[in-house]
Protein backbone atom coordinates (compact mmCIF):
# COMPACT_ATOMS: atom_id res chain seq x y z
CA UNK A 1 0.00 0.00 0.00
CA UNK A 2 1.25 3.28 -1.07
CA UNK A 3 1.16 5.98 1.97
CA UNK A 4 2.30 9.35 2.95
CA UNK A 5 2.38 11.36 5.70
CA UNK A 6 3.15 14.96 6.42
CA UNK A 7 4.78 16.84 8.78
CA UNK A 8 6.66 19.70 9.39
CA UNK A 9 8.80 21.55 6.82
CA UNK A 10 12.23 21.49 8.23
CA UNK A 11 12.27 17.88 9.81
CA UNK A 12 11.61 15.86 7.26
CA UNK A 13 14.74 13.50 7.18
CA UNK A 14 13.99 13.04 10.99
CA UNK A 15 10.31 12.19 10.58
CA UNK A 16 11.31 9.61 7.71
CA UNK A 17 13.70 7.55 10.15
CA UNK A 18 10.91 7.85 12.32
CA UNK A 19 8.87 5.93 10.25
CA UNK A 20 11.20 3.35 9.33
CA UNK A 21 11.94 2.89 12.80
CA UNK A 22 8.28 2.40 13.52
CA UNK A 23 7.06 0.35 10.39
CA UNK A 24 10.57 -1.29 9.03
CA UNK A 25 9.72 -0.05 5.61
CA UNK A 26 12.24 2.58 3.84
CA UNK A 27 10.70 6.31 3.70
CA UNK A 28 11.23 8.90 1.13
CA UNK A 29 11.80 12.38 2.62
CA UNK A 30 9.40 15.39 0.80
CA UNK A 31 8.57 18.66 1.12
CA UNK A 32 6.78 18.93 4.25
CA UNK A 33 5.90 14.99 3.74
CA UNK A 34 7.52 11.03 3.93
CA UNK A 35 6.05 9.15 0.98
CA UNK A 36 6.08 5.26 1.92
CA UNK A 37 5.34 1.61 0.79
CA UNK A 38 4.08 -0.27 3.59
CA UNK A 39 0.98 -2.65 4.78
CA UNK A 40 -2.39 -1.60 5.98
CA UNK A 41 -0.72 -2.12 9.90
CA UNK A 42 1.90 0.20 9.07
CA UNK A 43 -1.06 2.90 9.55
CA UNK A 44 -2.26 1.97 12.88
CA UNK A 45 1.08 2.10 14.37
CA UNK A 46 2.01 5.77 12.81
CA UNK A 47 -1.26 7.07 13.95
CA UNK A 48 -0.69 5.84 17.59
CA UNK A 49 3.11 5.96 17.65
CA UNK A 50 4.69 8.23 15.89
CA UNK A 51 5.98 11.74 17.37
CA UNK A 52 6.87 13.43 14.50
CA UNK A 53 4.05 13.50 11.90
CA UNK A 54 1.05 15.27 11.74
CA UNK A 55 -1.89 12.98 9.55
CA UNK A 56 -1.22 9.82 7.72
CA UNK A 57 -2.26 9.21 4.12
CA UNK A 58 -3.28 6.30 1.81
CA UNK A 59 -2.23 7.99 -1.57
CA UNK A 60 -4.51 7.60 -4.51
CA UNK A 61 -2.53 9.04 -7.41
CA UNK A 62 0.90 11.40 -7.40
CA UNK A 63 0.99 12.45 -11.13
CA UNK A 64 1.77 14.73 -13.66
CA UNK A 65 -0.84 17.32 -15.17
CA UNK A 66 -1.03 20.08 -16.95
CA UNK A 67 -4.49 21.25 -16.82
CA UNK A 68 -7.66 21.01 -14.71
CA UNK A 69 -9.23 18.56 -16.97
CA UNK A 70 -6.04 16.86 -16.65
CA UNK A 71 -6.83 16.44 -12.65
CA UNK A 72 -10.22 15.40 -13.45
CA UNK A 73 -8.98 12.39 -15.30
CA UNK A 74 -6.66 11.37 -12.62
CA UNK A 75 -9.67 11.57 -10.04
CA UNK A 76 -11.79 10.03 -11.96
CA UNK A 77 -10.17 6.68 -12.66
CA UNK A 78 -9.53 6.51 -8.98
CA UNK A 79 -11.63 3.03 -6.83
CA UNK A 80 -13.50 5.64 -4.13
CA UNK A 81 -15.47 2.28 -3.75
CA UNK A 82 -12.84 0.57 -1.58
CA UNK A 83 -13.29 2.86 1.28
CA UNK A 84 -16.19 4.87 1.21
CA UNK A 85 -19.28 3.39 1.93
CA UNK A 86 -22.23 4.95 0.00
CA UNK A 87 -24.29 6.32 3.06
CA UNK A 88 -21.13 8.01 4.05
CA UNK A 89 -20.55 12.09 3.08
CA UNK A 90 -17.36 13.38 1.87
CA UNK A 91 -14.94 16.68 1.31
CA UNK A 92 -12.16 17.68 -0.36
CA UNK A 93 -9.23 19.43 1.30
CA UNK A 94 -6.93 21.22 -1.57
CA UNK A 95 -3.76 22.80 -0.87
CA UNK A 96 -1.73 24.73 -4.25
CA UNK A 97 1.57 25.57 -4.36
CA UNK A 98 3.34 27.24 -7.27
CA UNK A 99 1.76 29.58 -9.82
CA UNK A 100 -0.84 28.29 -11.98
CA UNK A 101 -4.11 29.63 -13.71
CA UNK A 102 -6.79 28.45 -11.10
CA UNK A 103 -7.60 27.98 -7.67
CA UNK A 104 -7.13 25.79 -4.77
CA UNK A 105 -11.41 26.21 -4.87
CA UNK A 106 -11.34 25.26 -8.02
CA UNK A 107 -8.97 21.87 -7.53
CA UNK A 108 -11.60 21.38 -4.55
CA UNK A 109 -14.83 21.42 -7.29
CA UNK A 110 -13.12 19.57 -10.34
CA UNK A 111 -12.01 16.67 -8.12
CA UNK A 112 -15.15 16.34 -5.91
CA UNK A 113 -17.04 16.43 -8.96
CA UNK A 114 -14.73 13.96 -10.26
CA UNK A 115 -15.42 11.94 -7.34
CA UNK A 116 -19.05 12.06 -7.43
CA UNK A 117 -19.01 11.16 -10.90
CA UNK A 118 -16.88 8.04 -10.56
CA UNK A 119 -18.82 6.65 -7.36
CA UNK A 120 -21.90 6.81 -9.51
CA UNK A 121 -20.65 5.31 -12.53
CA UNK A 122 -19.58 2.47 -10.00
CA UNK A 123 -22.60 2.11 -7.47
CA UNK A 124 -25.06 4.31 -9.21
CA UNK A 125 -25.32 6.40 -6.10
CA UNK A 126 -24.63 10.36 -5.45
CA UNK A 127 -22.15 10.76 -2.57
CA UNK A 128 -22.59 13.58 -0.34
CA UNK A 129 -20.51 16.21 0.11
CA UNK A 130 -19.94 17.73 3.25
CA UNK A 131 -17.83 20.33 4.16
CA UNK A 132 -17.82 21.01 8.25
CA UNK A 133 -18.29 17.63 9.46
CA UNK A 134 -17.38 14.34 6.28
CA UNK A 135 -17.01 11.13 7.06
CA UNK A 136 -14.14 10.93 4.82
CA UNK A 137 -11.92 13.76 3.94
CA UNK A 138 -9.41 13.23 1.04
CA UNK A 139 -6.54 15.41 0.79
CA UNK A 140 -5.45 17.11 -3.02
CA UNK A 141 -2.39 19.15 -3.56
CA UNK A 142 -1.15 20.76 -6.66
CA UNK A 143 2.55 21.39 -6.75
CA UNK A 144 3.87 22.62 -9.67
CA UNK A 145 2.66 20.29 -11.96
CA UNK A 146 2.54 17.38 -10.02
CA UNK A 147 -0.96 16.10 -8.22
CA UNK A 148 -0.88 14.10 -5.24
CA UNK A 149 -4.12 13.09 -3.21
CA UNK A 150 -4.35 10.64 -0.43
CA UNK A 151 -6.86 9.68 1.93
CA UNK A 152 -6.46 11.70 5.44
CA UNK A 153 -6.75 8.35 7.98
CA UNK A 154 -5.86 10.97 10.86
CA UNK A 155 -8.24 13.79 11.38
CA UNK A 156 -7.10 16.15 14.44
CA UNK A 157 -3.13 16.08 13.73
CA UNK A 158 -1.33 14.38 15.79
CA UNK A 159 1.03 17.12 16.96
CA UNK A 160 -2.48 17.99 19.10
CA UNK A 161 -1.57 15.95 22.13
CA UNK A 162 -3.92 14.97 24.65
CA UNK A 163 -1.51 16.47 27.07
CA UNK A 164 -1.74 20.32 26.84
CA UNK A 165 -4.31 21.75 29.18
CA UNK A 166 -2.60 24.82 29.46
CA UNK A 167 -1.28 26.36 26.23
CA UNK A 168 1.92 28.59 27.08
CA UNK A 169 1.77 31.75 25.24
CA UNK A 170 4.97 31.08 22.90
CA UNK A 171 4.60 26.88 22.73
CA UNK A 172 6.56 24.71 20.81
CA UNK A 173 4.56 21.88 18.74
CA UNK A 174 5.33 18.79 20.17
CA UNK A 175 6.64 17.31 16.53
CA UNK A 176 9.17 20.33 16.51
CA UNK A 177 10.41 19.33 20.29
CA UNK A 178 10.16 15.33 19.58
CA UNK A 179 12.21 16.31 16.50
CA UNK A 180 14.81 18.22 18.48
CA UNK A 181 15.26 15.20 21.23
CA UNK A 182 16.36 13.27 18.58
CA UNK A 183 18.41 15.21 16.86
CA UNK A 184 20.39 15.88 19.87
CA UNK A 185 21.97 12.45 20.06
CA UNK A 186 20.19 12.68 23.78
CA UNK A 187 20.32 9.02 25.42
CA UNK A 188 18.26 7.74 27.70
CA UNK A 189 20.65 7.71 30.80
CA UNK A 190 21.90 10.80 30.07
CA UNK A 191 21.09 14.30 31.66
CA UNK A 192 18.51 16.49 29.95
CA UNK A 193 17.45 19.88 31.05
CA UNK A 194 15.31 22.28 29.07
CA UNK A 195 16.34 25.67 31.43
CA UNK A 196 13.34 27.79 29.76
CA UNK A 197 10.68 24.69 29.89
CA UNK A 198 6.94 26.87 29.96
CA UNK A 199 4.49 24.19 29.70
CA UNK A 200 7.19 21.45 30.26
CA UNK A 201 6.40 20.06 26.28
CA UNK A 202 10.57 19.63 25.76
CA UNK A 203 10.39 17.45 29.26
CA UNK A 204 7.07 15.60 28.36
CA UNK A 205 7.95 14.84 25.10
CA UNK A 206 11.85 13.27 26.72
CA UNK A 207 9.80 11.00 29.26
CA UNK A 208 7.26 9.98 26.96
CA UNK A 209 10.97 8.60 24.45
CA UNK A 210 12.14 7.57 27.70
CA UNK A 211 9.21 5.61 28.64
CA UNK A 212 8.84 4.25 25.16
CA UNK A 213 5.10 5.23 25.33
CA UNK A 214 3.22 5.32 21.89
CA UNK A 215 2.22 9.46 22.29
CA UNK A 216 -1.31 9.07 20.51
CA UNK A 217 -2.06 5.94 22.11
CA UNK A 218 -5.28 6.75 24.10
CA UNK A 219 -6.49 8.95 21.32
CA UNK A 220 -10.16 7.33 19.96
CA UNK A 221 -11.01 9.71 17.22
CA UNK A 222 -8.61 8.62 14.09
CA UNK A 223 -10.57 9.29 10.56
CA UNK A 224 -9.76 5.38 9.52
CA UNK A 225 -12.01 4.31 11.91
CA UNK A 226 -14.65 5.85 9.53
CA UNK A 227 -13.02 3.97 6.53
CA UNK A 228 -13.94 0.71 5.78
CA UNK A 229 -10.53 -0.89 4.81
CA UNK A 230 -9.70 -0.77 8.50
CA UNK A 231 -10.76 -2.76 11.23
CA UNK A 232 -11.04 -0.92 14.53
CA UNK A 233 -10.51 -4.21 16.41
CA UNK A 234 -6.76 -4.40 14.32
CA UNK A 235 -6.64 -0.48 15.37
CA UNK A 236 -7.10 -1.99 19.29
CA UNK A 237 -4.56 -4.99 18.83
CA UNK A 238 -1.64 -2.47 18.00
CA UNK A 239 -3.08 -0.01 20.65
CA UNK A 240 -2.12 -3.46 23.27
CA UNK A 241 0.93 -3.90 22.01
CA UNK A 242 2.43 -0.42 22.32
CA UNK A 243 1.30 -0.43 25.48
CA UNK A 244 2.78 -3.74 26.72
CA UNK A 245 6.49 -2.47 25.56
CA UNK A 246 5.79 0.56 27.84
CA UNK A 247 8.74 1.30 30.36
CA UNK A 248 8.27 3.66 33.27
CA UNK A 249 9.91 5.12 36.27
CA UNK A 250 11.81 8.41 36.87
CA UNK A 251 14.57 9.54 34.57
CA UNK A 252 17.11 11.94 34.49
CA UNK A 253 15.03 14.90 32.55
CA UNK A 254 14.91 18.30 34.09
CA UNK A 255 12.50 21.37 33.43
CA UNK A 256 13.54 24.58 34.66
CA UNK A 257 10.94 27.79 34.59
CA UNK A 258 11.43 31.44 35.69
CA UNK A 259 7.74 32.46 35.81
CA UNK A 260 5.53 30.20 38.62
CA UNK A 261 2.10 30.34 36.44
CA UNK A 262 4.26 28.85 34.09
CA UNK A 263 5.78 26.16 35.85
CA UNK A 264 2.25 25.37 37.50
CA UNK A 265 0.84 24.86 33.73
CA UNK A 266 3.74 22.85 33.10
CA UNK A 267 3.15 20.54 35.95
CA UNK A 268 -0.45 20.12 34.71
CA UNK A 269 0.48 19.23 31.43
CA UNK A 270 2.95 16.42 33.28
CA UNK A 271 0.33 15.34 35.05
CA UNK A 272 -2.07 14.88 32.40
CA UNK A 273 0.45 13.12 30.42
CA UNK A 274 0.66 10.37 33.03
CA UNK A 275 4.70 11.24 33.29
CA UNK A 276 5.11 13.89 36.16
CA UNK A 277 7.22 10.93 38.51
CA UNK A 278 9.25 10.90 35.45
CA UNK A 279 10.32 14.12 35.22
CA UNK A 280 11.88 17.18 37.56
CA UNK A 281 10.19 20.92 36.97
CA UNK A 282 11.31 23.44 39.04
CA UNK A 283 11.55 26.89 39.47
CA UNK A 284 14.70 27.95 38.35
CA UNK A 285 16.67 31.43 36.07
CA UNK A 286 18.47 29.85 32.83
CA UNK A 287 20.79 32.74 33.17
CA UNK A 288 22.17 31.30 36.40
CA UNK A 289 24.60 28.68 36.70
CA UNK A 290 23.62 27.67 40.31
CA UNK A 291 20.02 26.41 39.26
CA UNK A 292 21.39 23.67 36.85
CA UNK A 293 21.24 20.00 37.96
CA UNK A 294 24.89 18.11 38.28
CA UNK A 295 26.15 16.43 34.70
CA UNK A 296 23.82 17.52 32.40
CA UNK A 297 25.07 16.09 29.17
CA UNK A 298 22.32 17.91 26.72
CA UNK A 299 20.15 20.74 26.64
CA UNK A 300 17.20 21.08 24.40
CA UNK A 301 15.54 24.52 25.04
CA UNK A 302 12.81 26.85 22.93
CA UNK A 303 14.00 29.96 24.06
CA UNK A 304 12.09 33.56 23.76
CA UNK A 305 12.20 34.49 19.77
CA UNK A 306 11.74 38.36 20.68
CA UNK A 307 8.18 38.01 18.60
CA UNK A 308 5.29 36.92 20.71
CA UNK A 309 6.65 37.78 24.20
CA UNK A 310 9.70 39.23 25.06
CA UNK A 311 11.28 42.37 23.62
CA UNK A 312 14.02 41.76 21.04
CA UNK A 313 15.85 44.18 23.47
CA UNK A 314 15.89 41.65 26.42
CA UNK A 315 16.41 38.88 23.63
CA UNK A 316 20.21 40.97 22.65
CA UNK A 317 21.17 40.65 26.66
CA UNK A 318 19.39 37.04 27.43
CA UNK A 319 21.29 35.56 25.08
CA UNK A 320 24.56 35.66 25.99
CA UNK A 321 23.75 35.46 29.70
CA UNK A 322 22.10 32.30 28.90
CA UNK A 323 25.10 31.05 27.51
CA UNK A 324 27.42 31.85 29.61
CA UNK A 325 25.61 30.02 32.14
CA UNK A 326 25.53 26.81 30.01
CA UNK A 327 29.31 26.97 29.96
CA UNK A 328 29.41 27.37 33.67
CA UNK A 329 27.27 24.87 34.10
CA UNK A 330 27.50 22.07 31.23
CA UNK A 331 30.63 22.96 29.51
CA UNK A 332 31.43 20.44 27.01
CA UNK A 333 27.45 19.60 26.82
CA UNK A 334 25.20 19.46 23.59
CA UNK A 335 22.77 22.32 23.34
CA UNK A 336 19.89 22.05 21.00
CA UNK A 337 17.66 25.40 20.54
CA UNK A 338 15.32 26.74 18.44
CA UNK A 339 14.77 30.31 17.68
CA UNK A 340 13.45 32.86 15.00
CA UNK A 341 16.33 35.63 16.42
CA UNK A 342 19.03 33.76 14.23
CA UNK A 343 21.36 36.47 14.01
CA UNK A 344 21.27 37.10 17.89
CA UNK A 345 21.89 33.90 18.69
CA UNK A 346 24.65 33.39 16.42
CA UNK A 347 26.28 36.48 17.51
CA UNK A 348 26.07 35.66 21.08
CA UNK A 349 27.47 31.50 20.25
CA UNK A 350 30.47 33.52 18.80
CA UNK A 351 30.70 35.66 21.40
CA UNK A 352 30.52 33.25 24.47
CA UNK A 353 32.71 30.47 22.46
CA UNK A 354 29.84 28.10 22.45
CA UNK A 355 30.80 26.35 18.53
CA UNK A 356 27.54 25.82 16.12
CA UNK A 357 28.07 22.23 14.89
CA UNK A 358 24.89 22.47 12.42
CA UNK A 359 21.82 24.22 11.60
CA UNK A 360 18.47 23.74 10.07
CA UNK A 361 15.57 25.92 8.83
CA UNK A 362 12.55 24.51 10.57
CA UNK A 363 8.91 26.31 10.04
CA UNK A 364 7.19 26.61 13.54
CA UNK A 365 3.58 27.62 12.55
CA UNK A 366 4.17 31.01 10.62
CA UNK A 367 7.70 31.84 11.57
CA UNK A 368 10.54 30.63 9.91
CA UNK A 369 12.91 29.59 12.41
CA UNK A 370 16.35 27.58 13.12
CA UNK A 371 17.30 24.49 15.05
CA UNK A 372 20.84 25.30 15.80
CA UNK A 373 22.91 21.86 17.48
CA UNK A 374 25.76 23.15 19.90
CA UNK A 375 28.89 22.25 21.30
CA UNK A 376 28.75 24.92 24.97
Amino acid sequence: MRLFATTVQGIEDIAAEEVERLTGFRAEPDVGKVFLQAPLEAVYRLNLASRTLNRVFIELCRESFETLSDLYRLAYGIDYTEFIEPDQSFAIRSERVGVHSFTSIDVSRVVGQAVIDSYMAARGHRLRVDLDEPDVELYCLVRGGEFIMGVDTTGRSLHRRGYRGYEHPAALKPTIASAMLLLSGWRLDETLVDPMCGGATIPIEAAMMAWNRAVNRDRRDFNLLKLRLFDADALEEERERLRIAEGGGPHPIYGLEKYPRHLEGGRRNAERAGVLETVTLRLGDATDPAFYPEDVSHIVVNPPYGVRMVPRERVRRLYPMFLRALKEAAGGATLTVITAAYRRFREAAEDVGVEIISSRRVLHGDLQTMIYLCRV
